[in-house]
């Protein structure tokens, strides 16, 4: 027998007396036993004591198998770009992280397991962090798909958390965006998005959805089935703070403005904002004053929490201003929205929702 067929016949040995090795990152100790699964979800290990594990891609860093699966080589690469993208999302690099989620969604999108919600948190927390809100609402609804399912994560632990479980909703995520042609594509896809047999997931894409299409200018109709959950309830009510209807703007308003001293901190800014965009395209000098004031809420108790909302408040109040023929005033707010926001998406030429700050013509204030 030649050396290298010794060699190899002594590996397999060693092999089948130690059984099969999964090296895991992080401080977990490697697995030894027998894998008898491996798929998308990660690798599952029967351990010599008989106990299973599933060890999630992000946190396999080897193994070693006597197993014959033709797909690991290409999962584990898949495992090393997961966690490279999982650690630099902890270190706050998201912008590197990115490109590498946003390729890993499309392949896990659906499936309900670990791996799938580290791809899903992951790519939220990136375009969070870049305020791309637009795109973060599509995984923010699959990463609540996968909480409501009962998956959980020990990735990004260290970090703040960026949603609210019992309401499902990512707390940076209000159901408001500037004007733009990309708001189309949004509405597409929250119109097809499978939520997997999950009512309230279901409701909530709807609800987003016919937020988008209010800001296009654009009527839908509301799903028929309303899930009892307070995720919903919430949607629907900003929704109907800026319906056609005089009767259903003014009852949620006061639902709102009810229910805000028990909301957490990120719903009553929604809440403020929402009502203070109601009130100041209402007739009457005295609501559209009571809606700026709402307005003012956001850059004087939020602005460093919700950065964007407390621009686009600002921006709202000097529209509103203008109608009512005070540029002046109008102009001190836009000049403190440049200052104190230097990088919102306003002033890369995004639009105000229900229309522009530029070219409005001061209306006569009515009583």
């Amino acid at each position: 027998m030649g050396s290298n067929a010794t060699a190899l016949l002594l590996l397999a040995v060693v092999a089948v007396a130690h059984g099969d090795v999964v090296e895991r990152r992080g401080a977990e100790p490697e697995l030894r036993g027998t894998v008898t699964l491996i798929d998308d979800a990660g690798i599952t290990v029967r351990s010599d004591l008989g106990a299973v594990h599933l060890v999630p891609w992000d946190r396999v860093r080897s193994v070693q198998t006597l197993r014959n699966d033709l797909t690991l080589a290409a999962r584990m690469e898949i495992a090393e770009d997961l966690w490279r993208a999982r650690s630099r999302v902890e270190r706050h690099d998201t912008t590197l992280a990115e490109p590498v989620l946003e390729r890993l969604f499309e392949q896990f999108r659906g499936r309900t397991h670990e791996t799938a919600l580290v791809v899903a948190e992951g790519l939220v927390r990136c375009r969070v962090a870049r305020a791309d809100h637009v795109l973060a609402v599509i995984p923010a609804l699959e990463m609540a798909r996968l909480r409501r399912a009962g998956v959980t994560t020990e990735a990004y632990s260290t970090l703040p958390a960026v949603a609210d479980t019992t309401y499902a909703l990512v707390a940076a995520l209000a159901p408001v965006w500037l004007v733009s042609p990309r708001l189309e594509s949004l509405a597409h896809a929250l119109e097809n998005f499978d939520a997997q047999g999950d009512e309230v997931v279901a409701a909530l894409a709807d609800a987003y959805r016919l937020a988008v299409l209010g800001i296009l200018g654009q009527t839908g109709e509301p799903a028929e089935t309303v899930p009892d959950h307070p995720g919903v309830k919430l949607l629907r009510r900003l929704n109907e703070c800026v319906s056609d209807s005089a009767d259903a703007r003014s009852a949620a308003r006061e639902q709102l403005s009810r229910a805000i001293p028990s909301m957490p901190a990120w719903a009553r800014a929604w809440a403020r904002y929402q009502i203070g965009v109601s009130l100041i395209s209402e007739k009457g000098l005295g609501r559209r004053q009571k809606g700026q004031v709402s307005l003012i809420h956001l850059p004087a108790r939020f602005g460093r929490t919700h950065p964007f909302l407390a621009g686009l408040a600002l921006a709202q109040v000097a529209r509103a201003l203008q109608r009512d023929g005070d540029a002046a005033a109008a102009g001190t707010l836009l000049s403190e929205l440049q200052r104190t926001y230097p990088n919102h998406p306003l002033h890369e030429g995004g639009d105000v929702p229900g229309g522009g700050i530029a070219g409005d013509e001061p209306s006569e204030a009515s009583p």
